[in-house]
């Protein structure tokens, strides 16, 4: 049996928050709150896996510019090394990075 499935992309949500859930909301049948309200700091910023996590505006800054529609596509392979640039290459869904029009990381040099 399948189940119907919302899919948002991360950064729709980080530059576009309020439409997307707006839109969401619509979507599956809830009612929006005129309360939309981003929250500026990490909200498990101490815990586990989040420790040190970025807050709205450093997330924007390092996974956007706001003169493109969504994201420095060069900022999003800063940290990759050589070995999981090569890696997502072979191990990536295209099918999955067309759909979310991303871009797969190109091999290295």
């Amino acid at each position: 049996q399948t189940f119907p499935a919302l899919h948002t992309r991360f950064e729709d949500l980080l530059f576009h928050g309020e439409e997307v859930v707006r839109t969401a909301c619509k979507c599956v049948g809830g009612v929006f709150t005129k309360r939309f309200q981003y929250v500026e700091e990490s909200a498990k910023r101490t815990v586990g896996v989040h420790k040190g996590a970025n807050g709205l505006v450093k997330a924007m800054l390092q996974y956007g510019d706001p003169k493109l529609q969504y994201g420095d596509p060069n900022k999003r392979l800063n940290g990759f090394t050589d070995r999981d640039r090569w890696y997502a290459s072979k191990n990536v869904r295209t099918e999955l990075m067309e759909k979310y029009n991303y871009v797969p990381p190109p091999l290295p040099s």
